[in-house]
């Protein structure tokens, strides 16, 4: 896949920087650029369409803004291969931008590389997800948020790609989960009916009272986008959605390091961030330190799949009501799964959880992670 015909240049000076930030460990795309595409672990695209953000379309200018304090962060030991292509060039429409972007992420994520989406609109996780329906295969997404981003009916924007995502001919969304959203904002008829489905919504308390504890739902995913909205306005005020309660910017950052760690996490999008509205650079600062925490994530990913061999892990049993639960605990990284099937440990029959979620089926009581699982088992 050519790229250049698709991409405008990020222009960049390096010389500027002192030695060890990350603006002067990134390469750049650019006429001269000759290395192999497909030598990078992470690659950076900015996309400013901001088209369909309703009520936000100032968002087209985020991703320049971004880079602006991404780049003069400093790196950590990370030994990553990082590329920035520069922006997508927008389309004529809003769908001649989507054609691109789902082609890019099609190419990218099946070379195995990790792409890292500057927004621009929330809607542009529809061709993303197109992008990763190209293989196939049913798919676990994400977002954090403050809404739910459903509407039932014809419209198409930013507040309103699940409904489409769900319709879409594609069909290959098998979870999705909402990280933080506040139900004073959303329409109680369209939470109930997407907990009707194998979705996870989190409302916001439950994100804050215990971060540790979203660390699972994240391990499986294939995509996780960032709306703005989601950091409460004090922190983060660059988006007119925005509310007074919501994650704090280091909140933020800890889920960002737990989707990095994610071996199974191909891309990640941070939408919504309106230059215009934004104070002394705050939120394009959020956004850029929990750009720093992914990378951490992906640096320090390990490889924790279960095998037959069962190496490193520790085996548990405990006896319940529905059946005899087997937990296993890597000894390598201290993350716990539990196999309900009563047959050979294989990943499709796990499920990412927590040693609360042990502790409390050892004393009798299923976890409401475990329960919404065997629901849709």
């Amino acid at each position: 896949m050519d790229l250049k015909q698709y991409i405008d240049v990020y222009q960049f000076s390096s010389s500027s920087l002192e030695t060890g930030r990350i603006g002067s460990c990134v390469d750049f795309l650019d006429e001269n650029f000759d290395d192999d595409l497909l030598s990078y672990d992470i690659l950076i695209i900015g996309v400013p369409e901001g088209r369909l953000s309703i009520g936000n379309e100032s968002c087209a200018l985020a991703p320049d803004e971004i880079r602006s304090s991404l780049y003069g962060l400093y790196e950590g030991e990370w030994g990553l291969k990082i590329l920035d292509l520069g922006n997508l060039r927008v389309g004529q429409t809003v769908e001649d931008t989507y054609t691109i972007l789902e082609q890019l992420t099609a190419y990218l994520i099946g070379e195995g590389k990790v792409l890292l989406i500057l927004g621009g609109g929330h809607d542009l996780i529809t061709p993303i997800y197109r992008g990763h329906c190209t293989f196939g295969k049913p798919l676990n997404f994400a977002s954090a948020d403050a809404h739910v981003d459903f509407q039932d009916g014809d419209s198409y924007h930013s507040r309103s790609f699940l409904s489409h995502l769900l319709a879409s001919k594609e069909s290959m969304l098998s979870t999705y989960n909402l990280f933080g959203y506040q139900t004073y904002l959303c329409d109680p008829k369209e939470v109930h009916l997407l907990n009707q489905m194998n979705f996870n919504l989190l409302r916001l308390g439950e994100v804050n009272s215990d971060l540790n504890e979203m660390e699972p739902y994240i391990r499986g995913l294939d995509h996780f986008s960032v709306d703005l909205s989601v950091v409460k306005s004090s922190e983060a005020p660059a988006n007119p959605y925005s509310s007074p309660n919501g994650m704090t910017a280091e909140g933020l950052c800890m889920i960002l390091r737990y989707a990095g760690l994610s071996n199974s996490i191909k891309s990640i999008l941070f939408s919504e961030l309106n230059p215009r509205l934004d104070k002394n650079s705050q939120s394009v600062h959020v956004y850029a330190q929990a750009i720093w925490y992914f990378l951490e994530g992906v640096h320090l990913r390990q490889n924790d799949l279960l095998t037959e061999k069962l190496n490193n892990f520790k085996k548990f049993h405990v006896h319940s009501e529905l059946s005899e639960l087997v937990f296993y605990k890597s000894m390598v990284n201290d993350k716990w799964w539990v196999d309900f099937s009563e047959e050979q440990a294989s990943d499709s029959n796990l499920l990412p959880c927590s040693s609360l979620d042990y502790i409390k089926a050892v004393n009798g009581e299923l976890s409401t992670r475990m329960l919404k699982y065997i629901s849709f088992k």
